[in-house]
C-alpha cells in the first residue's frame, strides 16, 4: 500500500487516542494519530527544536515546558545548544479554547519538519476538560499526548528507565 493510501485509510478510521489526565478526572486528551510509515528515514538521535503557540504566552510556556522536559526525558533525543537548529522543528499550536457550559475544549496541532522546512509528520486534537478549570495540568497534558503520538508514528524513541518506567500506553479508540 503506498504512504499517501495508507495515511488516506487512517485518517478515515479516525483513529484516536485518549488519555484521561492525572490531575483531573474530568480531563481527556484525544489525538488522531498520523500513523506509522516507516519507509520515510528517520534520525536515531535527532535534536528537535520546539515552538508553541497559543492565545497567552503562559500557555505556550507550560507545552513547550513539558514538550522539553519529555523529550529529553522519555525518548532518545540530543540536546540543542542554545543558537542551533535542530534537526527536526515541532511546531504545536494551541487554538482558542471553546466553553460550552461546564466543559471547556481545547483544539490543538502539532506538525514536525525536517531542518529544510518539509512537513514529515502532523496530527490534530483536543483536550475536554469537565468542570474544572484550564490550567497548566491540562497543557502539560497536551505535551505528553503529542510526545506519546511522537513514539507510537515512530518518529523517536522511547527510554526506558527501570527507575522511573513511562506510564502505561492510552487506549487507543477508532471513532
Amino acid at each position: 500500500m503506498s504512504r499517501s493510501r495508507f495515511l488516506d485509510s487512517l485518517g478515515m478510521i479516525g483513529a484516536a487516542l485518549a488519555a484521561a489526565g492525572a490531575a483531573h478526572a474530568g480531563t481527556l486528551t484525544y489525538v488522531a494519530l498520523a500513523g506509522r510509515d516507516d519507509t520515510i528515514p528517520k534520525l536515531g538521535r535527532p535534536g528537535i527544536a520546539v515552538k508553541v503557540d497559543a492565545t497567552t504566552e503562559s500557555d505556550a510556556a507550560a507545552v513547550r515546558a513539558e514538550l522539553s522536559r519529555e523529550l529529553a526525558r522519555q525518548v532518545h533525543t540530543r540536546r540543542l545548544a542554545v543558537d542551533e537548529a535542530g534537526d527536526y522543528d515541532l511546531e504545536v499550536t494551541l487554538e482558542v479554547p471553546s466553553v460550552y457550559g461546564a466543559q471547556v475544549t481545547v483544539p490543538f496541532r502539532a506538525v514536525l519538519r525536517s531542518a529544510e522546512g518539509e512537513g514529515l509528520w502532523r496530527i490534530e486534537g483536543r483536550s475536554e476538560i469537565e468542570g474544572a478549570p484550564l490550567d497548566d495540568a491540562v497543557l502539560v497534558g497536551i505535551g505528553r499526548n503529542v510526545v506519546s503520538a511522537l513514539i507510537h508514528d515512530g518518529w523517536v524513541q522511547q527510554r526506558y528507565d527501570p527507575d522511573d518506567p513511562p506510564p502505561p500506553p492510552p487506549t487507543l479508540r477508532h471513532e
